[in-house]
């Protein structure tokens, strides 16, 4: 008995989920239908009603022309204005691509530092002092190329130029970090086996990177309000989450001969 319930529920619930399933389809073929009729009940009717008030067939033939005259012109002008609200949305939803693709690409510079901050601070040798001051040179010409891409963009950002500044900024942060890993790399290799990198970075006076591990002030300085500049004022259009641009401390634009 309960086996016979389970089949009948069970039919029953199949036979629904067909119903639904047709239901859309239905629509889509009675739809267009419906309107046909009605259309078609309406010139009838006006037709017989032209007849009726004594009106000839070519009064109502220049009357549909004068209809017809008037629906082209609100079809035409109803295509150019959503023309122009589809184009202005396209050219909104590329523009905020594009800013989201240079905030991303400026994030990771970002988190390559950190990482490196941290792995100098955890491992403390010579081994990691080599790999990540290599990486920071590296990462040196990404940052040139954000921002030689960010200045072929003109007016992508509405704090573009302290955007631009703030990059600089880090540019010129990281030269000196290459400059100093060119001076210093030897005796930092040469102490491998004889002093710690803390002992070599104070005998050779590796102010640089020194300051950098600590988060001293020259990072914060140089670096890390160069940053809040630079990505700060992009979060600030994107997101609008701050009421004015942060500003970058007193650097020129970066040359382009550079």
């Amino acid at each position: 008995m309960e086996a016979e319930q389970v089949k009948q529920i069970s039919a029953s619930e199949e036979a629904s989920k067909a119903i639904r399933k047709k239901g859309p389809r239905l629509f889509t073929v009675l739809f267009p239908i419906s309107i046909i009729l009605i259309v078609g009940t309406l010139l009838a009717a006006s037709w017989y009603l032209y007849v009726r008030a004594g009106k000839s067939s070519a009064d109502l033939y220049g009357k549909a022309a004068e209809l017809a005259l008037q629906l082209a012109f609100v079809i035409l002008i109803g295509a150019l204005i959503t023309a122009y609200i589809n184009w202005g949305i396209t050219r909104r939803r590329e523009k905020r691509e594009k800013q989201m693709d240079f905030m991303r690409r400026v994030r990771s510079m970002h988190v390559t530092v950190e990482y490196a901050r941290t792995l100098l601070n955890a491992h403390r040798s010579p081994k990691t002092y080599s790999e990540q001051l290599r990486r920071l040179m590296e990462l040196r010409t990404e940052v040139e190329e954000i921002s030689e891409d960010l200045t072929a963009s003109p007016r992508l950002f509405a704090y573009q130029d302290q955007i631009i500044v703030g990059l600089g900024g880090i540019i010129e942060y990281l030269k000196v970090a290459g400059a100093e890993y060119v001076r210093g790399h030897g005796p930092v290799a040469a102490g491998y086996n004889k002093e710690t990198l803390d002992q070599t970075i104070e005998n050779e006076e590796l102010v640089w990177v020194d300051d950098f591990m600590k988060g001293g002030e020259e990072y914060k300085k140089e670096y890390d309000k160069n940053l809040t500049a630079a990505k700060g004022s992009m979060r600030l259009e994107i997101y609008g989450q701050l009421k004015e641009a942060p500003t970058p401390p007193s650097h020129s634009l970066p040359s382009k001969t550079e």
